[in-house]
């Protein structure tokens, strides 16, 4: 959802393409007054997960547990997280980035 709901009196003007752009899978729109949040325009289909997952009580928290296994050595997966912060940094700041001619391990 975007950071500034939309105000109601602009819903109601483009209310008939807001519906049609929910109903297509573009993502829920917030609606709003004095810029906060008062109701959210969600697609039919979105709207049935939700009651579906609030009546069976399946919605369990996101988890990535059990899904990660490592195919390197701790040392290496550390000195690939030093590579990648460092690359990070320099997008970052705008600084040049690290020399890529270094020998990375397998």
């Amino acid at each position: 959802m975007s950071s500034k709901p939309l105000a109601i009196s602009e819903a109601r003007r483009r209310l008939s393409a807001l519906v049609e752009r929910v109903a297509r899978g573009a993502g829920p729109i917030a609606i709003g007054k004095y810029g906060n949040e008062r109701a959210v325009l969600v697609g039919a289909d979105q709207y049935a997960r939700l009651v579906r997952r609030t009546r069976t009580g399946t919605e369990q928290p996101a988890s990535l547990e059990g899904t990660l296994s490592l195919t390197c050595s701790p040392e290496e997966l550390i000195a690939e997280r030093r590579r990648l912060g460092e690359l990070w940094l320099a997008g970052v700041t705008g600084r040049a980035k690290p020399d890529r001619r270094t020998k990375r391990r397998r």
